[in-house]
């Protein structure tokens, strides 16, 4: 389990937190919804405080209409803003102020989204994020969002 500290913020501290998203035994996955949402790192940056994160989109997520419901599409939104601020708030916890979500394109049962989030202000206790949903197919942009996260006072009981 990687811990995270100020003293070792780097580059290379960022991709192996952020990879254990995809390790179904983490303590970040395990009992929680990225368990069902099952995401994936594509890549992160320090320097520019971003990353991308891929989800596949799943039967049990679709609406009636056999389409990506769009509490799923912002809930992708919400956990790839929060995976990023979770790296930057170490072992704080972190809330969600608000999100605000603009859908631009319909998602289809076989889709794969990309999240591209940002941290555009990194306060001492508030973040601003700004993020664009793409659909592979052709590098679709099918959603925009930004959000706003405020860095709890309480810490993890078991590291993240």
């Amino acid at each position: 389990m990687i811990q995270l500290t100020e003293e070792i913020s780097s580059q290379e501290n960022m991709t192996a937190w952020l990879s254990q998203v995809e390790n179904p035994e983490s303590s970040m996955v395990r009992d929680s919804v990225l368990s069902l949402l099952q995401p994936r790192l594509v890549s992160c940056d320090f320097e520019n405080r971003s990353a991308e994160f891929l989800f596949r989109v799943q039967d049990w997520q679709l609406n009636p209409e056999k389409g990506l419901h769009g509490g799923i599409l912002v809930t992708g939104f919400d956990v790839s803003f929060g995976l990023l601020c979770h790296y930057f708030a170490k072992q704080h916890m972190v809330s969600t102020i608000s999100i605000n979500t603009t859908f631009l394109k319909p998602i289809c049962p076989t889709d794969v989204i990309h999240y591209r989030v940002r941290i555009t202000h990194l306060g001492h206790t508030v973040y601003q994020l700004v993020g664009e949903a793409y659909l592979e197919r052709e590098d679709i942009l099918a959603a925009t969002a930004s959000a706003s996260f405020i860095k709890l006072q309480q810490t993890f009981e078991e590291p993240i």
